[in-house]
């Protein structure tokens, strides 16, 4: 950047570094002219789609010269049904990270804190940053389980937000009802708390603590995705839940239109096939249950996870494990940029295939390194 560029660029926005998502497929084909890719890195429902969302895609394709319903009146009604809360207690945004991202462009002023989990979803230090916050990364346990403990100890006068990553990315690991409880009784009032759930219908455990239960009488703010179980990552659509007084104030920045007439429908469609949603969790459950076999017997730790991908950490050579796979046509995510070592790595669960071939190459790799 030249200077006088850099001049005029706020101090907050000068030190973000770009997000960094997996490697795309076309990238990797085109690097190592390979004809099949298999990529484990982004935490996609490799099952796909519904096809009642593939065809309501197909039925919208006409309307696309016009603007979509901005509200979005019909895919809120139906989200309403589906988790049993009124339409004004629900936001909808291109993707969980704009849900986010207006709650804290919303609430938080310029240096005042913003508290999240670290290791976590790198997208919360570039939010904290673009709105000029002060940045309170709160260390997650040895292995990678909640202390909220830790998080009341960081609450300063200047904590206006809180986030809660749960299920967490890159760690898979939840917070615990208990848990939750204790900590939302000792929350200031005059702090806004933000619960990630992009993740949690993926979730297995009875012990789960979702914000859901206390969102009517805490400030809270519930983001949630259909990118994730329902497999649309490629329309940007997703939802927050919320007392209608704190959405009424996002929705005053919401950008208009901030999601498409496609994206709505295909939410809508993917909502109306559960089934579709229970065989994804299903298939989800048996390839994790793989996975965690094949590591034990090949002495690799691994993170019990309760999401679509699991943590691991190889003895060495993690970087050029992930090299190596990637040389295969198999994308994985080095953790280096989540502040872990280079030997973490994440690995999205996939087809019963899929599962088997990334553990097929990742054996023939540890034997040749």
């Amino acid at each position: 950047m030249d200077n006088k560029t850099e001049k005029l660029v706020r101090e907050g926005i000068r030190q973000i570094s770009p997000y960094k998502p997996g490697k795309p497929i076309e990238e990797l084909q085109r690097e190592h002219q390979l004809k099949k890719i298999i990529k484990l890195a982004s935490n996609e429902n490799l099952f796909g789609p519904s096809p009642k969302a593939i065809e309501a895609i197909r039925n919208t394709a006409e309307t696309v010269g016009r603007y979509p319903d901005g509200a979005g009146y019909y895919l809120k009604n139906k989200i309403s049904r589906l988790i049993s809360v009124p339409p004004e207690e629900i936001i909808l945004g291109s993707g969980s990270s704009e849900i986010l991202s207006m709650t804290l462009e919303t609430f938080v002023k310029e240096g005042e804190e913003v508290i999240y989990p670290h290791p976590s979803f790198l997208i919360y230090k570039i939010l904290a940053l673009k709105i000029g916050a002060k940045r309170i990364e709160v260390p997650l346990n040895d292995d990678f389980s909640y202390d909220l403990n830790k998080f009341l100890d960081s609450i300063t006068d200047k904590t206006k937000a809180i986030i809660l990553c749960n299920p967490n990315n890159p760690t898979g690991t939840i917070i615990r009802k208990k848990q939750l409880d204790d900590f939302l009784k000792n929350v200031p009032e005059n702090i806004i708390i933000i619960s990630d759930e992009a993740y949690f219908e993926y979730v297995e455990s009875d012990n789960f603590g979702s914000a859901f239960p206390y969102y009517k009488e805490k400030n809270i703010v519930i983001a949630r995705t259909f990118s994730k179980i329902y497999g649309l990552a490629g329309l940007r659509i997703g939802y927050g839940i919320g007392r209608k007084e704190i959405l009424g104030y996002l929705e005053r920045i919401r950008p208009p239109f901030n999601t498409t007439s496609v994206a709505q429908n295909a939410a809508i469609a993917a909502i109306e096939d559960q089934k579709h949603v229970k065989n994804s969790r299903k298939k989800n459950i048996e390839g994790k249950h793989f996975l965690y076999r094949e590591f034990e017997n090949l002495e690799i730790e691994y993170v019990p996870s309760e999401t679509n991908f699991i943590l691991f950490r190889v003895k060495k050579n993690g970087i050029k494990i992930v090299k190596e796979l990637e040389k295969r046509g198999i994308i994985v995510r080095a953790m280096i940029a989540f502040g872990l070592g280079e030997n973490y790595i994440r690995v999205t669960i996939g087809t019963e295939e899929e599962n088997k071939i990334f553990v097929e190459n990742l054996k023939e790799i540890l034997k040749e390194i």
